[in-house]
């Protein structure tokens, strides 16, 4: 009898054990607090505008982030918004193959910068993010043409 207590004890033992045994070594995506966006103040554009912004900046994040967790964004300023970062941002815009046939040509009108602070994935991934670390003032550069919607057409430092 002492003997089928004893393997029906470890037997118990081992089954309550598997799911915290299966878990050790490997490491789970914190839980994502809600990011604070600040969309600052522009004398240039709308809190629609950049609202609309910083919604393509996080569905562009979340398309190749793993698991980091977003903690804020916020508008950079009007001062980026002058000619040398439009200069520089038409310059990236004329190496794209991917231009439309009708848009060909034109150039950026605007430019807007938002800074991001986030945490980049436990595990070491595809990305160019050192693993388990914290980012602060992450770039993305969103520019328009006349008439146009944001493209994101830059990210990181």
């Amino acid at each position: 009898m002492e003997f089928l207590f004893r393997h029906l004890f470890v037997l118990m033992f081992a089954v309550c054990m598997l799911p915290v045994l299966s878990a050790c070594g490997t490491k789970k995506p914190k839980p994502s607090p809600e990011a604070v966006i600040d969309f600052g103040s522009s004398s240039i554009y709308t809190e629609a505008e950049r609202n609309n912004a910083v919604l393509l900046i996080k569905d562009k994040f979340a398309s190749f982030t793993g698991d980091c967790e977003l903690h804020s964004i916020r508008y950079a300023g009007d001062e980026a918004n002058n000619e040398e970062n439009l200069k520089w941002l038409n310059s990236l815009r004329e190496a794209r193959s991917d231009i439309p046939p009708e848009d060909v040509g034109k150039e950026y009108v605007q430019v807007a910068e938002f800074l991001m602070d986030f945490h980049s994935p436990v595990e070491d991934g595809p990305y160019a993010w050192e693993p388990d670390m914290e980012y602060k003032d992450y770039q993305w550069w969103l520019a328009r043409l006349k008439d146009g919607e944001w493209e994101v057409v830059s990210w990181g430092y």
